[in-house]
């Protein structure tokens, strides 16, 4: 689609993980989503995208799971939305 001279497009994917042994781990899960969705507004050299992307037991941890890593407990959050902006340009 046209839009303020440059072309918009929506790109969006989802990656399934499951039957992981990871899963063996009590802090791990055997399955995990992640789904990302994209608006990308294209120019000549200018890109810019909004990126939401959701997770489910992202990197296949337990979601709430007690983790230390030498610097204190803490409790995992793999399962949630999150977002990010892209500027690029290209040559």
């Amino acid at each position: 689609t046209d839009l303020w001279g440059g072309k918009l497009s929506y790109i969006g994917f989802t990656n399934f993980d499951w039957g992981s042994d990871l899963g063996d781990d009590p802090n791990r899960t055997s399955n995990s989503i992640a789904s990302s969705h994209i608006l990308a507004l294209n120019y000549d050299h200018w890109h810019y995208s909004v990126v939401a992307r959701y997770f489910h037991n992202g990197g296949q941890w337990q979601n709430g799971a007690k983790l230390n890593w030498g610097d204190g407990d803490f409790s995992a959050k793999s399962t949630g939305w999150g977002g990010y902006l892209v500027v690029g340009y290209n040559f």
